[in-house]
């Protein structure tokens, strides 16, 4: 009986709500301000989507977001802040109460004055939920005890993260620093070394990492909930609630092993001031890094001027906020950096000449069983929907992405040289390889496509490449509409609802897809516009939801198919709607002058031919560019009269222009 009543002290328990009760009575009116009120004033409005509020988190999400993450955080700080000073840590270890009943109990009065409100909120939105009938339906009990299980559990959490890392510093300002950077600090950290991995590693990708990060960073996760109506799973809520318990454990074991006099100390364990100091130096040099070399487009010379001076900077103030002076600047304060540098220079030296054959490494053809090659955003969101196998088992099509692959490895520094050439057609590609053990390799790179045009050719005139391009992947689904919408001045807009339409239309949308060519991909015809496939509520959440497709000029099928259903003329401006044309010639240097209209381009030719022969004003609109995103290199720019009097100015290819339009320049 004696040691229970020593472990559970009512009195602590008392002396807490006495002193820090206003943090539950301000996270209960914050909380019912936040959801139960919000109820109500939605209710009250003439003009509310009720479906858009699909969940709890979908009511007040700033504020709620803002009180989850200040409250429980400000309770930690609080609870504990005696320990930060040292008349009143002195005072209450000298009551003869044993550590571990104090901190249990100062915690059980935090959780207490924490998780009431929660409660009480739940209940309160309970039945005002329940007083608004187009909630009902849609904001159940279920999607309650949710809110209330996952709201309760992140602000525990978020309590245990403060209490412990309250136990590794002795000042309060320091502790409510480090516990907003310990919540983002993992997601910082890793983002920093993956950006810094693809300025050093040539082909370095980050495709298979990035949807990994957001679960690093507690905050970020909780976001998405809300962004992305991401609930967590049972894994997720079964991990948060062991670190919550871990936290717990182990704050308790640096509050027994604290020693009461390094309160007001920034780090209170000598083991920990190492970790901070090179861990601050490190991040601070990663920064100084990415700063240097993404603001002056990659120059290595910069990147190490980052380097040297992020890291000299981080371990200077880590050294200033350690021994909380400035007056840092002896020998000994920098025998660390020295040693931090020597590590540092080993690594940069081991990556910079590929010892570990990451660059080279290339799959032999009996290693890999699947292959991908293509955009990366694509396939980071490809990777977890089954429905769509974007990864190809053909021998022929593998073995023609590890010739390109080869190719630009033997070609890496001429593709470098060439990554900040504005004028070339240059994107970021992916080549994924999966092997025959089920790992993935992975290898990302910018590439001026035309100059490796011999390489592209066996793989982009494949039909493994063209069926892994999520305008033909999307084909795939059920399709309720297809609509067609012009690039051009007059708003032609198409909806084609009808069952039979849409199946045929798909299938010249295959074939047509299917026939395109390396020119194709790398110099595409014009666009008339776009076409968007709209599919039934199943595939709303998928990846290939609404995705556009270029209706290029060159779909002749297509525009077969529309012309014999009546639909062409409402689809897009045709000769009907020219008047005349009138074309000149720019010689200027385009990029030198920076200008990137059309529109203001024309007045600079000299000579203005005026077209109105119908075959030649025909092909001029069948080969012209109406976009900002033109070719610098194009001389030929023409100025569309329409016959509802309005002007349109659009560009041509130099080797697309009518012989009839380039003869008039030559006499």
């Amino acid at each position: 009986m004696k040691s229970k009543k020593s472990f559970f002290n009512m009195s602590i328990i008392k002396q807490d709500f006495r002193q820090n009760g206003w943090i539950g009575i301000a996270y209960l009116l914050c909380l019912l301000f936040a959801v139960p009120l919000e109820i109500l004033q939605l209710s009250s409005q003439e003009y509310v989507i009720f479906k858009d509020y699909q969940n709890y988190f979908f009511i007040n999400t700033d504020l709620q977001i803002i009180f989850l993450f200040i409250i429980p955080v400000a309770a930690g700080l609080l609870l504990f802040r005696y320990i930060q000073n040292e008349a009143s840590v002195d005072m209450i270890h000298s009551l003869p109460i044993r550590r571990e009943a104090i901190f249990f109990n100062h915690l059980i009065s935090g959780l207490l004055l924490l998780i009431l409100p929660v409660i009480i909120t739940s209940i309160t939105t309970f039945f005002v939920t329940k007083s608004v009938k187009e909630f009902n339906s849609i904001l159940t009990g279920s999607e309650l005890l949710s809110w209330t299980g996952i709201y309760l559990l992140m602000t525990c959490l978020l309590f245990s993260i403060t209490i412990t890392i309250g136990m590794m510093t002795g000042m309060s300002s320091a502790q409510a620093i480090l516990t907003y950077i310990f919540l983002f600090l993992p997601v910082g950290l890793v983002t920093l070394i993956i950006y810094n991995f693809s300025f050093l590693l040539y082909g370095f990708s980050s495709a298979f990492i990035e949807k990994k990060i957001e679960y690093l960073s507690l905050f970020i996760r909780y976001l998405n909930i809300n962004s992305y109506d991401m609930p967590f799973t049972a894994k997720e809520i079964l991990i948060y609630s062991l670190i919550t318990i871990i936290l717990i454990f182990i704050g308790l074991m640096l509050y027994k092993a604290r020693h009461l006099e390094r309160a007001t100390d920034v780090i209170v364990f000598p083991l920990l001031r190492p970790i901070f100091k090179y861990g601050m130096t490190l991040c601070s040099m990663l920064l100084g890094g990415t700063y240097f070399y993404s603001t002056t487009n990659g120059v290595w010379g910069w990147l190490i001027f980052g380097y040297i001076s992020g890291a000299f900077l981080g371990y200077i103030i880590a050294e200033m906020i350690l021994q909380k002076s400035w007056r840092i600047f002896h020998i000994r304060a920098f025998t660390g950096l020295i040693g931090f540098s020597i590590i540092v220079i080993i690594i940069l030296g081991v990556i910079k000449t590929d010892l570990l054959n990451f660059e080279k490494k290339i799959p032999s053809l009996d290693e890999v069983s699947e292959v991908y090659f293509g955009n990366s955003y694509l396939l980071n969101d490809f990777l977890d929907y089954k429905d769509y196998d974007i990864f190809s088992k053909s021998k022929e099509y593998i073995e023609a992405v590890r010739n390109l692959h080869q190719s630009i490895i033997e070609d890496k520094e001429f593709i470098l040289s060439k990554r900040n050439d504005s004028s070339l057609n240059s994107q970021d590609m992916i080549i994924a390889y999966r092997l025959e053990n089920g790992k993935i390799l992975s290898r990302e790179y910018n590439l001026p496509l035309q100059f490796l045009e011999d390489e592209l050719k066996p793989i982009m005139d494949s039909k493994e490449y063209k069926k892994s391009l999520p305008e033909f992947l999307q084909l795939q689904n059920e399709t309720r509409s297809i609509e067609f919408e012009s690039n051009d001045p007059i708003a032609k807009q198409i909806v084609i609802n009808d069952k039979k339409e849409i199946k045929e239309l798909k299938q010249i949308l295959e074939e047509e897809l299917l026939n395109m060519t390396v020119d194709d991909f790398l110099s595409p015809s014009p666009a008339w516009g776009y076409i968007t496939l709209n599919g039934t509520q199943i595939f709303e959440n998928s990846p290939l939801s609404g995705y556009p497709i270029d209706w290029l000029k060159s779909f002749n099928h297509l525009s077969s198919w529309l012309d014999k259903h009546g639909y062409l003329s409402d689809a897009h401006i045709n000769i009907n709607h020219i008047k005349q044309a009138q074309v000149t010639m720019v010689d200027e240097n385009l990029d030198e002058l920076e200008i990137y209209d059309i529109e203001e381009i024309y007045p600079m030719g000299e000579t203005v031919h005026t077209i109105t022969d119908k075959a030649v004003l025909t092909e001029l609109l069948e080969k012209s560019i109406d976009s900002v995103d033109y070719p610098s290199q194009n001389k030929y720019y023409i100025k569309f009269t329409l016959t509802n009097g309005t002007h349109w100015f659009v560009t041509i290819a130099n080797d697309r222009v009518p012989k009839e339009v380039s003869n008039l320049f030559n006499q």
